[in-house]
Parts: C-alpha cells; sequence; structure tokens
C-alpha cells in the first residue's frame, strides 16, 4: 500500500498515475452516489471520519519504540492524502464562486460588473503567474524582466499588495467605532474598562511618558507613571485574561473536534431530521 504513495521516478508514469487515480475517483464517487441512499452515504461518511481521528489519535498515544509505532510510517501517505483533499477543497473553492459569480453575469444582476471584475482578474492571476513560474530565465538574471514577468510584478505588486493594504486600513476605522460603542460609559465595568484603555494608551505614546515625566524613576512613586502603569496593567491584568480565553477557545476546539469527530455535529450530510 505504501508503494502507491511513492514518488514516480519517471513523468509518463506520473500522467498515467494521475490520469488512473482521476478515472478511479469518479467512478468511485458516481457508484457511491448511485447504489448507496442518503442514511448509507451518512452512514460511510460518519465510519470514514471517526477512522481518520482514531489514526492520529491512536499513532500518538500509543506506546512507540525508538520513536516509532506500526503506524508512525503511515503518517506521511496519510498527510499527503489530507493535502491532496485540501486541494481539491480549494478547487471547490473556486467552482462556487465561478458558479456564484457567472450567474450574477449571466442573469445582469445588480453589481454584474463586479463579478466581470472578479473573472477578469482570476484569469489575469491565474495565466501571468503560471507564466511567471514556469518561465526560466538564464544566469545572471537580465536587468530588463521579460514582459510576463513585468505583467505579473504590476498585478500583484501594484493592484494586489495595495487593495489589500487598504482594505484592511479599512478595519482601523471600524475598529475605531466599536470602541467608541464600548467604551461609553453606562456602568462601572465600562468605565473601569474605560479607565485602563485610557491608561494603556496614553502610556505607548511620548504625551503619556511627558505628563508623568516628573515623577523620578527611581522614587517610589516611579509606578504612578503612565508607562509604567500601562506595561503593569498589560502584563500582569491583560496577558492572565488573554491567556484565560485563549485556554476557553482551547477547550471549545477540542469539545467541538469531539462532536465532529463522533459525528454528532450537524450540518450538510446530519440534517436533524436524521
Amino acid at each position: 500500500m505504501l508503494r502507491l504513495f511513492q514518488p514516480a521516478t519517471h513523468q509518463g508514469v506520473l500522467v498515467a498515475a494521475l490520469a488512473g487515480a482521476l478515472v478511479l475517483s469518479i467512478a468511485l464517487l458516481y457508484c457511491l452516489h448511485r447504489f448507496l441512499g442518503p442514511r448509507q452515504r451518512r452512514r460511510l461518511i460518519a465510519a470514514v471520519t471517526f477512522v481518520a481521528g482514531l489514526f492520529y489519535g491512536l499513532e500518538y498515544f500509543y506506546p512507540a519504540r525508538e520513536g516509532r509505532n506500526f503506524l508512525t510510517p503511515w503518517i506521511e501517505p496519510v498527510s499527503t492524502m489530507l493535502a491532496v483533499i485540501g486541494a481539491f477543497t480549494v478547487g471547490l473553492g473556486i467552482y462556487s464562486l465561478c458558479q456564484v459569480h457567472g450567474r450574477n453575469v449571466a442573469q445582469r444582476r445588480s453589481g454584474w460588473h463586479n463579478s466581470a471584475a472578479f473573472f477578469g482578474a482570476m484569469a489575469a492571476m491565474l495565466v501571468f503567474g503560471l507564466w511567471d513560474y514556469y518561465l526560466r530565465l538564464p544566469e545572471p538574471q537580465p536587468q530588463v524582466l521579460p514582459w510576463p514577468k513585468a505583467v505579473y510584478a504590476i498585478l500583484f505588486g501594484g493592484l494586489y499588495a495595495p487593495l489589500q493594504a487598504a482594505t484592511f486600513s479599512l478595519l482601523a476605522f471600524y475598529i475605531a467605532s466599536a470602541a467608541y460603542r464600548a467604551f461609553r460609559i453606562r456602568s462601572a465595568e465600562a468605565a473601569l474598562m474605560m479607565a485602563a484603555a485610557f491608561v494603556v494608551m496614553l502610556g505607548q505614546v511620548p504625551v503619556g511618558a511627558w505628563l508623568t515625566g516628573f515623577i523620578p524613576l527611581d522614587s517610589a512613586w516611579a509606578f504612578f507613571r503612565l508607562e509604567v502603569l500601562g506595561d503593569w496593567i498589560m502584563r500582569w491584568l491583560n496577558m492572565p485574561a488573554q491567556r484565560g480565553i485563549v485556554f476557553g477557545i482551547a477547550v471549545g476546539a477540542l469539545a467541538m473536534s469531539l462532536r465532529i469527530w463522533l459525528s454528532l455535529e450537524r450540518g450538510t450530510f446530519f440534517s436533524e431530521g436524521t
């Protein structure tokens, strides 16, 4: 079984293996969809999910000799299969995007020109990105780049990167709006949070250090300097709270993982009526 996951030694063997795997995958999916009912498909999905989760659990907890057990040689093939499945999920995402935006363009819905721009941008990045990746340049590289590489540099460095930076810069305004709504003093807890935020923000800027700069650093009152007080709040109040939140998130993720592993989580393949 492990030989199926060995790297191909010849390009023809690789192409034949990919074609055979694609044909077998399509045939298998057709048979499962054709001959299994909804209930049987759900049971199959639950069984495969349980076995896949059990594999990593057994490999980690099963006693090992010299750092290996009988499941350790399968780690790399299983990880390769997971990478392939992940690549298919990316393909499904692209297909879903094309389906949604294609419907918008075909039916001339409101904002269909944005969907048309999506197809144009995706096609341009796909073509010139692959062209740039597979274009072999002689060594040393010429000072003037070939036009495919220049076009890719313009698309990525001149359009995509600035648009990404502009999108993230808009988050500052949403954060400021959320902070304004959160810091309105309506209770004692809100007043305490407002005071702590005010001290921390002043402690991070030179104005805060200037306001309390008259307090000597070697005096007994040095703790009340804004930069020192802000650092104390971040280290001794904020950090334990963040660790508690992260611990709670980890426990929640563990519970959700167990629910998915045991097929207790209801979703696309497990409706409430079944």
